[in-house]
């Protein structure tokens, strides 16, 4: 009961505090496109904020392309073009390197929980933190798709032979240097509303986007038939915000903590609302006649031999990667170690 008194308290006084302060205007630009779940989701932030506020702390949310998009999200943030930014953290490795290592790589955590544990209760927030305010930026993780979708193509892709030569639209980074090391093949960083016309033109021949729901979001089950699974590449990819630090140094005290509060609210429901709506989008793309094939043991060898290397060139380039690579793999251990008594046993 005391505990609910000490709520309530504290719903007040920010309610009041809100009332005295100044307005607030900013602006989010978001990577997603305007159909999407977590673009969606972005509507409700914003309007939850604004309602906490009474009115007066109002961020105006635009999906991928309408200010800025891809890697320019990034300088869109730090030139205070918009106040916001929502992406993938690989895609900022033009600003440094390790932004590539941030998101999940080949054979990083497998499952959502891991990668949540590490970003928000340990590490991993400290460290995406030191690259973000040397750029006068704060970052904070955004939200968990979990293991992506795999390939999507018009033609069958049974194996890494499938793709020599292939040209293949993946985000930029550790992935895509994999994904070329492993298969021989061409990695195009095409933005979202950039994908399906280039699939259907010929100008790829494959797919890596997001999840099962990302892809009908796009539509590219209508120009390609077959899939290969599961994304080796990003097993718990994460989404991230990037918030410009003088914006956030200007807000009153409580518009922080709502801001803040906002913020792990989206990140907790755009995760389980998105993880829920790709377990129904998986039996919808079966339903419209998508085959899938999944990789072999040998090519996932062939994977891992890759990303090895990949990992050591990292690790090799730069002293952050090689801290923020092994801490995550320090992680992985101590998790899968908990997991070796608490796991399933169904199967």
């Amino acid at each position: 009961m005391l505990k609910n008194y000490f709520f309530l308290f504290l719903i007040m006084n920010l309610y009041i505090g809100c009332t005295q302060d100044k307005k607030v205007h900013w602006k989010l630009q978001s990577q997603a496109s305007e159909t999407s779940i977590d673009y969606q989701e972005l509507i409700s932030f914003s309007e939850n904020i604004k309602k906490m506020t009474n009115g007066k702390f109002v961020i105006d949310i635009y999906y991928g392309g309408q200010i800025s998009n891809g890697g320019n999200i990034f300088e869109s943030v730090r030139n205070g073009e918009v106040d916001m930014g929502n992406g993938w953290p690989n895609w900022w490795s033009a600003q440094h390197p390790s932004w590539a290592v941030m998101n999940a790589g080949p054979f990083d955590f497998m499952n959502i929980d891991a990668s949540m544990i590490f970003f928000l209760a340990g590490e991993g927030m400290g460290h995406a933190n030191k690259l973000a305010k040397d750029k006068g930026l704060i970052w904070r993780p955004a939200w968990w798709p979990g293991m992506e979708f795999g390939l999507i193509s018009p033609k069958p892709i049974r194996g890494l032979q499938d793709l020599k030569g292939k040209k293949v639209r993946i985000g930029p980074g550790l992935p895509s240097e994999v994904l070329s090391l492993a298969a021989n093949s061409f990695s195009i960083p095409l933005v979202p509303s950039e994908i399906r016309a280039s699939l259907k033109s010929g100008a790829i021949d494959a797919v890596e986007w997001t999840t099962a729901n990302g892809i009908l979001d796009l539509g590219l089950d209508d120009i390609a038939k077959n899939a290969i699974v599961p994304a080796v590449w990003q097993p718990s990819v994460l989404s991230d915000f990037l918030i410009n630090q003088k914006s956030y140094n200007d807000l009153p005290e409580n518009y922080k903590t709502i801001l803040e509060v906002a913020i792990q609210s989206y990140t907790l429901m755009t995760t389980i609302k998105a993880k829920k709506k790709d377990i129904e989008s998986l039996e919808v793309l079966k339903d419209r006649g998508v085959v899938f094939n999944k990789w072999s043991k040998a090519d996932i060898e062939k994977w891992r031999v890759s990303a090895d290397k990949i990992y050591a060139e990292y690790k090799k380039q730069d002293e952050f990667s090689e801290k923020l690579i092994n801490s995550k793999q320090k992680f992985k251990r101590d998790y899968n170690k908990y997991y070796e008594l608490f796991q399933s046993y169904e199967n």
